[in-house]
């Protein structure tokens, strides 16, 4: 053993105790309650499973972050990297045939080799949806106001969300024959609103000027619903995804969800991977995203018969972060209501602890005065002392 290891852990992983502990999983807990709420029920994958399982469904950079490790029979396994692609799995091999569409959600830990900073580590907690079995404005609808709501359940009210569609730049590039790179580069400039990168790119296409002016336009197109009248549409494609869109926040807007929406066409983050609409959230106070989604009408097939599905995943310990929740879930710490001193009541005590109340018993039969001392120091409200009365701190 390395004796400058055996106490320490690796980059990009946490031990968590007491506070901490407590309010990441109360977040976790407001969540899938949440979730539950809605009509989801949870799923859960297992932790590792066949690397060409995981690697095949997703996208080049999601696969080199994967963890890969074999086991005693040459295999290759794999940690898994997100929750959406083992979820396509279990429904395209084992939940094709039920009624749709399918309600999960999920929580729990994702592992992916990336370097360590604000908000990134190489284990991190995803707590999710997935709706599979419905393409309709409806289900986007919903998953965007479940989005929304678990938000709200986790104390936050200062938030945007982003609202893109992939398939409307899929609609205006899948003609151009672009290659890998050429894609990539493109992808970036109207996501990162690069103009003179774009107008390089662009120049070197040779389009017509019409259609130069449709792509150079791109990264303008972020405001309020107004956006959708001035995006070019220059084919069918384009235009029933603008008019989905549409339909999308018609159906929200009754729901009082749309004043926090921004439209932004530009929005291509995981192009690769998703084919509808897709969103990120983002709080003041914090310069990343804390939850995103979108539609993926093309992965379940890759493991069965093809399903459309829509989904998104919370980052906890991101989340955690926003200065408003972690006031709302320091509500969710681990001082005890109630210090009892033995022999207490010990039917006092499970009538408290039924109530909901913390209870901790003194094992180190503390004198009266330490035992005062140390109540308060936990932040205890109360002593049960051994012989009956109670005491109030």
């Amino acid at each position: 053993m390395n004796p400058s290891l055996e106490k320490q852990i690796p980059s990009g992983v946490a031990d968590l105790f007491f506070n901490d502990a407590a309010r990441k999983r109360a977040a976790e807990n407001a969540l899938a309650q949440t979730f539950a709420r809605w009509g989801y029920s949870e799923i859960i994958p297992p932790m590792f499973e066949y690397y060409e399982s995981l690697a095949s469904a997703a996208g080049a950079e999601l696969r080199e972050e994967i963890y890969r490790f074999f086991d005693r029979d040459g295999r290759t396994l794999a940690l898994r990297a997100d929750f959406t692609i083992p979820i396509a799995r279990i429904v395209g091999t084992k939940l094709y045939d039920r009624a749709m569409p399918l309600r999960f959600f999920y929580v729990g830990s994702v592992f992916r080799y990336e370097e360590p900073q604000a908000g990134i580590r190489r284990e991190f907690t995803q707590a999710g949806i997935e709706l599979i079995g419905a393409a309709t404005p409806d289900a986007d609808a919903e998953a965007l106001a479940l989005a929304v709501e678990s938000l709200r359940a986790l104390g936050l009210e200062n938030f945007r969300f982003t609202l893109g569609s992939v398939a409307y730049l899929h609609a205006l590039t899948r003609d151009l024959q672009l290659d890998d790179a050429a894609r990539l580069a493109l992808a970036n400039a109207w996501r990162r609103k690069n103009i003179s990168a774009l107008n390089g790119l662009l120049d070197s296409l040779s389009l017509d000027p019409a259609r130069r002016a449709a792509l150079a336009q791109i990264p303008a197109l972020a405001g309020d619903a107004r956006v959708l009248d001035r995006a070019p549409a220059p084919n069918d494609d384009a235009r029933a995804a603008i008019e989905h869109l549409r339909a999308v926040l018609a159906r929200l807007a009754p729901m009082g969800i749309r004043d926090c929406l921004t439209i932004d066409l530009a929005e291509n983050r995981g192009m690769a991977y998703y084919t509808g609409i897709l969103f990120e959230a983002f709080v003041e106070g914090l310069g990343f995203s804390i939850l995103s989604g979108g539609r993926y009408d093309n992965l379940v097939e890759r493991f069965g018969p093809p399903l459309p599905a829509i989904g998104f995943a919370v980052g906890i310990e991101r989340v955690l972060m926003a200065p408003r929740a972690a006031r709302a879930q320091n509500r969710a710490g681990i001082a005890p209501d109630v210090i009892a001193q033995l022999p207490a009541d010990f039917a006092a005590m499970q009538s408290a602890r039924a109530a909901g109340q913390i209870v901790e018993v003194d094992v180190l039969n503390r004198e009266a005065d330490v035992l005062r001392e140390f109540a308060r120091v936990r932040g205890a409200r109360e002593i049960f002392w051994r012989d009956g009365p109670k005491e109030n701190l």
